[in-house]
């Protein structure tokens, strides 16, 4: 199982994929949260497998 801590600190488990689908599948909104693992920036494509551990970092953007 894939882990992720979400932004308020809580971890966690769900099942491998790529950085899109772990989002949707957890109801987060790709352009609200950065996710990144062992501090690099993770794009939306990249799969994230049963090792991964995933971090949710909340942004705030505006126009």
């Amino acid at each position: 199982m894939t882990k992720v801590v979400l932004p308020e600190g809580n971890m966690i488990e769900t099942g491998p994929g790529t950085v899109e689908e772990i989002l949707f599948r957890l109801g987060f909104n790709p352009y609200e949260v950065l996710a990144t693992a062992d501090g690099c920036l993770l794009l939306g494509d990249e799969f994230c497998d049963a090792d991964t551990e995933l971090r949710l970092t909340s942004i705030v953007h505006g126009g």
